[in-house]
C-alpha cells in the first residue's frame, strides 16, 4: 500500500512539474474617434404679428449654422396654441353682436406651400407642423390667414399665439 500511495504522489509532483501551455493568439484592434461638435444655430421668429383680413407673410431667419450633418435640417414646427386642443384659434374678449362669433380661426401656409389648419376636433391637428426649415443661414417665409366668415366680428381685435418647436431633425 505504501508502494501506491508514493506512486501517486510521485505522479502528482510530476504532474505540477510539466508546464501547462496556454494556446493564446494575439489580437490586434484598430480604434478610429471621429470627434464632430453639435450643431449650432440662431432661429429668430417675430415676437408678434399683426394681419388683416388677406393676411401676411411671417419671415423666419436662421443664422450661424454650423456644424449641422449632412441629411439634416433644422425644422421649425407648431407645438402648441393658446387655444382649445391646440387649435388654430383667435379670441376677442371685446363684446360682439349676438349673432357674431367671439372666436376667429386661421390658417397656416408653410414655406413648402402646405395649408395648415384645424377644425376644432382631435383629428385635425396643427401640432408637428413644420412651417419652415432650413440647412444653412437664410430667411424664409410661412403666410397666416384668417377664415373670415359672416360670423366674424369686424372692428374688434382677435388674439392668441402659437408655442414653436425648433429642432435638428432628419431632412426628407
Amino acid at each position: 500500500m505504501k508502494k501506491k500511495v508514493i506512486a501517486v504522489f510521485l505522479a502528482a509532483v510530476s504532474c505540477l512539474a510539466v508546464p501547462v501551455t496556454a494556446m493564446a493568439e494575439e489580437t490586434e484592434q484598430a480604434i478610429t474617434v471621429n470627434l464632430t461638435a453639435d450643431p449650432t444655430y440662431t432661429v429668430t421668429i417675430p415676437a408678434s404679428v399683426t394681419m388683416d383680413r388677406e393676411g401676411t407673410s411671417v419671415d423666419v431667419t436662421a443664422e450661424n449654422v454650423e456644424n449641422l450633418p449632412e441629411g439634416q435640417k433644422i425644422s421649425v414646427t407648431i407645438a402648441g396654441t393658446s387655444y382649445f386642443r391646440d387649435n388654430l384659434v383667435l379670441e376677442t374678449s371685446e363684446e360682439v353682436a349676438p349673432t357674431h362669433s367671439k372666436y376667429l380661426r386661421y390658417q397656416i401656409i408653410s414655406d413648402e406651400n402646405e395649408l395648415i389648419e384645424t377644425d376644432g376636433t382631435l383629428d385635425l391637428t396643427a401640432v408637428g407642423k413644420e412651417v419652415v426649415s432650413f440647412t444653412e443661414d437664410g430667411t424664409k417665409q410661412y403666410q397666416i390667414k384668417p377664415v373670415i366668415t359672416d360670423y366674424v366680428e369686424t372692428g374688434v381685435d382677435y388674439t392668441g399665439s402659437i408655442t414653436f418647436g425648433i429642432a435638428v431633425a432628419d431632412a426628407e
